[in-house]
């Protein structure tokens, strides 16, 4: 991200521009991000890398908490996140910005 001067590093980040990737890393904010809750993690997923990767631009925000079994999914309007939905037992997650990304909620939680 953009002149980070701290290390934050995303579970899982989509970035789909080939411009912005380079031996030294990513330039500028990935598309997509997830972040998979633990109970270390949690307080700092749900405020430090939310307000980072809304101020950076980041599109979409996942939060996927495993021991709710749920997915907290926010979008970029206007320039802060707003809840798009918080998905839940047998409802299957849509991406905003990549339609195409569907996931039903048992088959991701299928481990348990």
């Amino acid at each position: 991200m953009n002149n980070m001067t701290y290390q934050i590093k995303p579970d899982l980040s989509v970035v789909c521009s080939k411009d912005q990737i380079s031996k030294s890393g990513c330039h500028g904010a990935p598309s997509l991000i997830i972040e998979v809750l633990s109970p270390s993690t949690a307080l700092k997923d749900f405020n430090e890398k939310f307000n980072l990767y809304q101020k950076y631009g980041v599109n979409e925000y996942w939060i996927v908490d495993p021991g709710n079994q749920t997915v907290h999914v926010y979008t970029l309007e206007d320039g802060s996140y707003q809840t798009r939905h918080l998905y839940t037992e047998q409802e299957t997650i849509q991406s905003v910005i990549y339609p195409e990304l569907v996931i039903p909620m048992d088959s991701l939680f299928k481990f348990r």
